[in-house]
């Protein structure tokens, strides 16, 4: 298993819940992926891509069946799929090895010129979920009989769940047992401290940047460090995405993505940077970095 990547092109997403009788967005998705194929983008779906946890067997077929053939159709230009595990999805580790050219991971890290990038669904940061597993599948499960409701009530539900966690981690912060402040040291609204301060720690071990998802609230952070922090989001709602080439990166929402691709491929492909005409006595041309 190979967890340290070369990749001048990389597309980054997460929590896609392919199977999920909530995951709507299917066209959108194979328009990302149509994407990707056509800038020569290699592309890691970090985590929860497909839903086990609460599946729709005839969700699935009709999800991964049209995603299947353009994950094939990556090796005529070289580029690869990229899946690291998370929570949802866990079971179906050696399933989803077999599929198409995805290659299945943990974690994955990514050089991609001078940027080193760690890529982690997230999970394994949740204090919750490691020091009650049992519980958070519990709630996974009734979320699962939720979703045979309606979507609003899964909904309410999904919100009530989110308030009892941040509850509880709460008072065990105030009882000295390993609990976690209140507030999030990322700013990213509605996420828990666990995961701001993941990406923190997971960055002074020698990255410049950090992806994650599990949390489903998307933003971005720039600590003091100077480490990057991004979280992609859901499919569920709006999904966001993290773009990278040749050492820089974008992150917006999807759909901007494939308004304009950020980094054309006629310029990453270029031997040479290209040249910029100007009047005389101008000032230089000011290069976009992306951060």
């Amino acid at each position: 298993m190979n967890t340290t990547v070369h990749e001048d092109r990389l597309l980054v997403i997460s929590d896609v819940h392919m199977g999920n009788a909530l995951h709507r967005p299917r066209r959108p998705f194979l328009d990302l992926i149509r994407f990707a194929f056509q800038n020569r983008y290699s592309v890691c779906i970090n985590g929860d891509g497909v839903d086990i946890a609460q599946l729709s067997l005839t969700r699935l077929t009709a999800d991964l069946s049209p995603s299947l053939r353009l994950f094939m159709r990556f090796g005529e230009t070289g580029r690869s799929i990229y899946y690291t595990v998370g929570n949802h999805d866990i079971a179906l580790e050696h399933f989803l090895s077999d599929m198409g050219r995805m290659q299945v991971v943990p974690f994955l890290n990514v050089h991609s010129g001078d940027l080193r990038v760690r890529v982690e669904h997230g999970h394994m940061y949740d204090g919750m979920f490691l020091k009650f597993p049992r519980m958070y599948f519990a709630f996974m499960a009734i979320g699962h009989l939720a979703i045979g409701v309606s979507p609003s009530f899964y909904d309410r539900l999904h919100r009530f769940n989110l308030g009892f966690i941040g509850v509880v981690e709460k008072i065990l912060a105030r009882l000295g047992a390993g609990g976690v402040q209140e507030g999030s040291i990322s700013g990213i609204e509605g996420e828990r401290e666990c995961f701001g301060q993941a990406a923190l720690d997971v960055g002074i071990r020698g990255f410049d940047v950090v992806v994650l998802g599990h949390t489903h609230f998307h933003g971005q952070k720039v600590f003091e460090e100077g480490i990057r922090y991004y979280n992609t989001g859901s499919w569920f709602s709006n999904p966001w995405c993290v773009a990278i080439s040749h050492g820089k990166v974008w992150f917006g929402p999807a759909a901007d993505l494939q308004k304009g691709d950020p980094f054309p491929l006629e310029e990453t492909l270029s031997d040479t940077p290209p040249v910029v005409a100007s009047s005389p006595g101008a000032p230089p041309p000011v290069e976009t970095v992306y951060i």
